[in-house]
């Protein structure tokens, strides 16, 4: 979308909030930006809609502002969930965490539950989705299930190598917005679901058995997958299908705001 199509339309497409977390690099004034790797940003913008990065930062207070303004939420991938928000110690094979970006995604994918805001959950977003809502994870898929595939492709591979397929449940939202119960994924983790959060649902498995996605109620627009769709929309239009979806959904639901008790906070 152009700014001449928003002075034409009088609006531009729905905005969509998606955390964001710390850059560290000695090439940045500072040694610390507030980043969002700029796949997902062009899957949103190619399907319309408005990303707002959400940064890292403690006020709850601000980040309800932030809240505020979104249409939708996106779950990005990342580093490592702190065990310790699902009642867990630290096991081997946990590796990188970053807790101030654990506290921002859990808070703000609590208040999208809450006030039934759309939710794109992707690699550790699906991961975050499930612990927001009481789940745990495999800390090291390898070490608990030594039969498991192999699942952590990246950096050995390219983003977009499909390492897999998955199976999808035939009936689910998901398998709809694609329009296939069979898909050839990549896949870029090493933790997983382990025991699901209330009201999510498993609607699709890679072989092994391992979940790699999850959909809310019927009535909840949720869907969370544990591969990466923003690396292959220009491949495959079923995944630019789901980032399509999920934009359209966020312009019927329109800003929400925050639930009473969030705002009192």
């Amino acid at each position: 979308m152009t700014m001449d199509d928003v002075s034409a339309n009088g609006a531009s497409g729905p905005v969509i909030g998606v955390p964001g977390y710390w850059h560290e690099s000695e090439a940045i004034l500072g040694n610390i930006s507030t980043a969002v790797p700029d796949s997902y940003i062009r899957a949103l913008l190619k399907s319309g809609a408005v990303p707002l990065i959400i940064p890292v930062i403690p006020s709850t207070k601000v980040l309800a502002q932030l809240f505020r303004m979104i249409d939708g939420l996106l779950l990005i991938g990342g580093p490592d969930l702190d065990p310790v928000h699902y009642h867990q110690q630290p096991v081997r094979g946990l590796r990188k965490i970053t807790p101030p970006r654990d506290a921002v995604e859990i808070q703000v994918t609590r208040w999208a539950l809450e006030a039934d805001l759309p939710i794109l959950a992707i690699c550790r977003g699906i991961q975050v989705l499930n612990v927001a809502e009481g789940g745990t994870l495999w800390q090291d898929i390898a070490s608990p299930l030594p039969d498991a595939e192999k699942h952590d492709y990246y950096p050995d591979h390219p983003e977009d190598f499909l390492a897999h397929n998955v199976k999808l449940h035939a009936g689910s939202r998901l398998a709809r917005i694609v329009g296939d119960a069979d898909l050839a994924v990549n896949s870029l983790h090493h933790q997983a679901i382990d025991r699901l959060g209330v009201g999510l649902f498993p609607v699709a498995h890679s072989p092994d058995g391992i979940i790699e996605a999850v959909e809310g109620a019927a009535n909840r627009w949720i869907i969370g997958v544990q591969w990466h769709p923003e690396w292959l929309i220009e491949t495959d239009s079923r995944m630019a299908a789901l980032f399509h979806a999920f934009c359209e959904v966020c312009i019927d639901r329109g800003k929400t705001g925050l639930p009473t008790q969030v705002v009192r906070q």
